[in-house]
């Protein structure tokens, strides 16, 4: 069987990426998030922090240095933006300023965004509540405007989520990042941080760059990632780990969790100094399998080559996704080749689209449920527990 004949709702949502974030494209305008939360309230923002579980962490990672920095979309033509950070979930709501005190001086100036698209998970209400019991501004991030988040936080902006079948998402992760980022360059203008004329060009780039990846490019992606799929499950490949630097490390979680969502693969995730620290070491590294992400534009990439070099000497099965040319590294690591965006801050929307692809590959040929679906005992209490059931405390 060739690629296109397997099927599957993951393989589905990756195949209709480019598709599904034009469509979401056409609602969210600046105006769409203009009404969804007035420059009044947008103005007085001093300090964005960003929040959420899982692959919405990684959407909060992968936009940071959107609100960091405006984008004049020349190579060093950044203005400044406004102070930003990136929050697991469970650090902002009990640990972010439990020691030092929240200061009463800035406190209305902070505005955290929480993304959960069902926001029913507790940890997201909590940060919500904690965020206004000490004065500032929670803005929810989901696609259910009616539920609990929407209810616990002051603005809301409803995003568009394509529908399928229960699958390891990628289309909550694509919009959670194409929302972030379009949100952080209407605050940008809104802040006259951006003229208007700056702030479209943005958001012209970043479709330009989804466009990147048309049909021919899709194909090629597909193909090569359904071979090397199939390479590594004929040698033996299970285990995983995932490298890469700043808003990249975003695109390795995300891709590392896939693996385990689909089916079940043990993985890591680490920056390109810490795997030569630690994960150098992992025994038998012949059914290790290592994907690097290394754009030619990252602040990382001198030391992302020094740590794929020494991955090639140790390990037979190396992958690199980059927009470089393949003779930057060396002959025996296997290179992914996707577009170069106009600008650093766009490749997280879409260079995980290669791990999708393996994933969803491999997910089909272990016949495994999405998630476990009615396996014992992951399924033994509905999984309600795990996070919409947890205890909500407010510090």
């Amino acid at each position: 069987m060739k690629h296109s004949d397997y099927t599957s709702s993951m393989l589905e949502q990756v195949r209709n990426s480019v598709k599904d974030i034009e469509t979401i494209a056409e609602k969210e305008t600046f105006e769409f998030f203009e009404n969804c939360v007035p420059y009044d309230i947008v103005k007085k923002i001093g300090n964005v922090l960003i929040t959420g579980c899982g692959d919405s962490y990684c959407a909060a990672v992968a936009t940071k240095p959107v609100f960091e920095n405006a984008d004049t979309s020349t190579k060093t033509g950044m203005v400044p933006g406004t102070p930003t950070s990136a929050f697991r979930n469970i650090e902002f709501s009990r640990y972010f300023n439990t020691y030092g005190g929240w200061n009463p001086l800035t406190n209305e100036r902070n505005a955290l965004l929480v993304i959960s698209i069902s926001g029913s998970p507790a940890r997201v209400n909590e940060a919500a509540l904690r965020i206004k019991k000490h004065g500032g501004t929670a803005i929810a991030f989901t696609a259910n405007p009616e539920g609990k988040l929407a209810g616990n936080c002051d603005c809301v902006i409803p995003m568009v989520l394509p529908d399928y079948d229960l699958a390891p998402n990628v289309t909550s992760y694509y919009s959670s990042v194409f929302s972030l980022m379009m949100f952080g360059f209407y605050m940008s203008k809104a802040k006259a941080q951006l003229s208007e004329k700056q702030a479209q060009a943005c958001r012209e780039g970043l479709l330009e760059y989804v466009k990147s990846y048309d049909e021919e490019t899709m194909e090629r992606l597909s193909v090569q990632c359904f071979e090397l799929a199939k390479k590594w499950e004929e040698d033996g490949v299970d285990n995983m780990d995932f490298i890469g630097d700043g808003p990249d490390y975003a695109t390795a979680f995300f891709g590392s969790a896939k693996m385990v969502e689909s089916f079940g693969g043990l993985t890591t995730n680490d920056d390109s100094e810490d795997w030569c620290h630690i994960n150098y070491f992992i025994k038998d590294s012949d059914h290790v399998g290592t994907f690097v992400v290394a754009n030619e534009d990252s602040p990382a990439f001198s030391r992302e080559v020094e740590t794929i070099k020494l991955a090639s000497m140790i390990r037979k099965h190396v992958v690199v996704i980059t927009d470089c040319d393949k003779d930057i590294f060396p002959e025996n690591v296997e290179i992914i080749k996707v577009p170069k965006p106009r600008s650093v801050w766009m490749h997280p929307l879409m260079e995980h689209i290669p791990l999708d692809f393996v994933a969803g590959y491999i997910g089909c040929w272990r016949g495994r449920m999405p998630f476990r679906s009615g396996e014992e005992p992951y399924c033994q209490d509905g999984n309600a527990s795990r996070f919409r059931n947890s205890e909500i405390e407010i510090l």
